[in-house]
């Protein structure tokens, strides 16, 4: 196997409980990652060799349908399921809604209380999560303070690649925070980021396709050096920071978009990558520059592969197309 689960480590946001044990337990979905992401570098290999250039980002945009489907089979079966969590969360779209994250200090530890009546967060035990959530508010604080010091919303901007920007992703403090979650009073360092508009998520999901598409394009013409190559690395980071401010699913979204990934950079760079484990939550909170170098610090190659140990695509049947009604 060309993917192991050393690609997906455990990401420190569900390490809620001070249990190894239990985190033992949650490490073992990478496994089940490694496996999608096996079987979906098959069938990529022979879907993109298939095709003309301009059409290899409806590959990758089909590669997202296939793992949205595969995450929504999995949140069937015991393995995959997730507290408080519908099995049908996994495959519907977020549409004009919002999804929403909350940041700050107290939050994700062992006996934490939120009194929303006054304005209070009383902390609990501190865990991993907890740590890294005081974390993460403090960047969101840090970039209020240079950003928009007198404001209780900062709309974040991403830039594309012809250096256009458009509407990203939202974070919110104080009083604004507080309403996104029907407190009557703001709780000092509770912050929250909210998904962006649906138009503007399918722009930059469709601009992350066509990055991936172009990188694609340049291995097709014979490339091979494309893994030690900056500018190629950089798109590829470009095109996760677009993914992630463009979900499209409820739930899910977040191992959807690491095993698609992984996939598409065994892909590329035939080489397996180690993603950061934060990198999910590093791209809601961080500016765009502040990402691409928490990235290029944390992301790393675990090794290089060749073209005879891709599998092939009848090492795994291809899942069922989803439904039209969620085809764009």
């Amino acid at each position: 196997m060309i993917i192991t689960a050393a690609s997906f480590p455990m990401p420190t946001r569900i390490k809620r409980a001070n249990n190894p044990a239990e985190w033992d337990q949650q490490a073992r979905f990478a496994d089940l990652q490694a496996a999608a992401a096996n079987q979906a570098l098959g069938r990529l290999g022979s879907t993109l060799d298939g095709l003309q250039p301009a059409m290899r980002p409806m590959a990758f945009l089909q590669l997202y349908r296939d793992l949205a489907q595969w995450r929504y089979e999995l949140a069937n079966r015991p393995e995959g399921r997730r507290p408080n969590s519908e099995p049908e969360w996994f495959r519907r779209r977020i549409a004009d809604d919002t999804i929403r994250d909350s940041f700050g200090r107290g939050l994700l530890s062992e006996g934490s209380q939120m009194r929303p009546e006054r304005g209070e967060l009383l902390p609990g035990t501190e865990t991993p999560a907890s740590r890294q959530s005081a974390r993460l508010g403090e960047l969101i604080e840090n970039r209020f303070a240079y950003e928009a010091p007198a404001f209780e919303v900062l709309q974040n901007r991403v830039t594309l690649p012809d250096g256009a920007t458009m509407p990203g992703n939202l974070l919110l403090r104080g009083g604004a925070a507080a309403r996104e979650y029907g407190m009557t009073k703001p709780v000092d360092g509770f912050y929250c980021t909210l998904t962006g508009l649906d138009a503007d998520r399918s722009v930059l999901q469709r601009e992350a396709f066509g990055l991936l598409a172009d990188l694609e394009n340049q291995r097709a013409a014979g490339r091979t050096d494309l893994v030690d190559d900056p500018d190629a690395q950089l798109a590829f980071t470009t095109a996760e920071y677009y993914l992630y401010q463009g979900p499209e699913y409820v739930r899910g979204g977040d191992a959807m978009i690491r095993t698609l990934l992984v996939t598409a950079h065994a892909r590329i760079f035939d080489a397996a990558v180690k993603l950061p484990e934060d990198i999910d939550v590093m791209a809601y909170v961080a500016g765009q520059r502040a990402f691409n170098e928490h990235v290029a610090a944390n992301q790393s190659i675990l090794a290089r592969t060749t073209p005879e140990t891709i599998p092939q695509q009848t090492a795994a049947p291809r899942p069922q197309r989803r439904s039209t009604s969620l085809e764009r």
